[in-house]
């Protein structure tokens, strides 16, 4: 049996608006999680024991930047500011207090100077329109 298909032009952006504001929540935290393996497995063998707290401390950086910028192109630049840097914010602390390894202020400033970096650069990021904080006010 066949499934009617709307005429309507636009009749599915609801459902666009849905997706965009789902992946907007998940895409901070699944790239920082298959960032980080990957980083982990990839690029850390690779490494000289020197230069391997750089390039933790560069990365602790790099990743929350990346994951709150795919959440400003998903939602927009107001919307993915808030959704992104809120979400990843909250993920990266949740997983620092519950790992137990408080013993440094270091990561946790340096992931929230790469949300801060890209708050900063997202006006700059290209969107896709319109911006969902428009959407729900």
């Amino acid at each position: 049996m066949k499934t009617p298909q709307s005429n309507k032009p636009g009749a599915d952006e609801p459902t666009r608006t849905v997706l965009r504001l789902i992946g907007s929540f998940a895409a901070p935290v699944a790239i920082y999680l298959v960032a980080w393996e990957l980083v982990a497995r990839l690029i850390l063998p690779g490494v000289a024991e020197g230069g391997r707290e750089f390039v933790i401390n560069l990365f602790s950086v790099l990743i929350p930047f990346v994951g709150v910028l795919a959440s400003v192109y998903l939602a927009g630049t107001r919307a993915g500011r808030l959704l992104g840097g809120g979400v990843m914010t909250v993920f990266f602390l949740y997983l620092y207090v519950s790992s137990g390894v408080v013993f440094s202020w270091l990561p946790v400033a340096l992931t929230l100077g790469g949300v801060v970096l890209a708050v900063a650069v997202a006006r700059y990021c290209p969107t896709m329109k319109p911006d969902l904080g428009d959407a729900f006010g």
